[in-house]
């Protein structure tokens, strides 16, 4: 949606052919959560996925210990000055869930979805979520806005260099939908990690073509290598597909 109204809003993208057919993709329905716990809690991961649960009615699900990933910021992630936390309070958990794909959770309440995940989904992949309680949440909905990776979808992506240096320097595309041609990192399959490597990357060719002056361009690291087994399937999985017809994708 939000390309879709960049593009109406602005005649003169909407006359080139990259941006145009980038507005008429279509996104699928998002519920993002913010819940916290009394306690904390402890779990194998801080980054988890929601699979195969009836209470998800079709959508995808995760939820990202965010107390783990950021132990030096608790007091910022209650939204609490530092300096009003006593010596011996401790502050719970905090939890990002998100259901993707979510059409079939759009039109409950708020609080019937806060009740699925912590009365089901999260007791269930984490038992110690059973005896927490709930002190605070926040709900958002976001109807289609999250990119929809369906087929006959890639030629429309836009490309990381927009319309091309050539014919508009000064617009680049980023974020996890855009096609990265011969700067693909090894994030491709993860939104969130690819759109954020994209944003670097379109950063540092912005500033190559309409700055003067002499830039250091942000490293981007590349992610580590394979392991063997993984290397090994995907080697098996392309020598089944020359001989197995891809029916699925006709």
């Amino acid at each position: 949606k939000g390309m879709e109204s960049v593009i109406n809003s602005s005649p003169d993208l909407a006359r080139l052919p990259v941006f145009s057919k980038a507005a008429s993709l279509k996104g699928i329905d998002v519920i993002s959560c913010r819940l916290y716990f009394d306690r904390k809690i402890e779990t194998r991961s801080p980054a988890n996925v929601f699979s195969r649960f009836e209470a998800l009615r079709g959508a995808g699900g995760t939820f990202f210990m965010l107390d783990q990933f950021q132990p030096d910021s608790l007091a910022e992630l209650w939204g609490r000055d530092p300096d009003s936390i006593g010596v011996d309070e401790e502050l719970g958990s905090v939890v990002a869930c998100d259901f993707y794909n979510a059409g079939g959770l759009m039109s409950c309440s708020d609080e019937d979805i806060v009740r699925i995940l912590t009365n089901e989904l999260l007791p269930s992949a984490v038992c110690q979520f059973a005896d927490a309680k709930l002190v605070d949440s926040w709900v958002g909905k976001y109807g289609g806005t999250v990119s929809w990776f369906s087929p006959g979808s890639y030629d429309k992506r836009p490309p990381l260099e927009g319309e091309g240096r050539n014919v508009l320097p000064n617009v680049k595309c980023a974020g996890d939908w855009v096609r990265m041609g011969d700067r693909e990192h090894g994030a491709k399959g993860l939104c969130q990690e690819r759109a954020f490597v994209s944003g670097f990357e379109a950063a540092n060719s912005l500033m190559k073509d309409t700055t003067r002056e002499i830039f250091k361009p942000h490293q981007v690291l590349a992610v580590r290598e394979d392991e063997l087994q993984f290397k090994l399937g995907v080697q098996a999985n392309n020598e089944v597909m020359k001989y197995l017809p891809r029916f699925w994708t006709r």
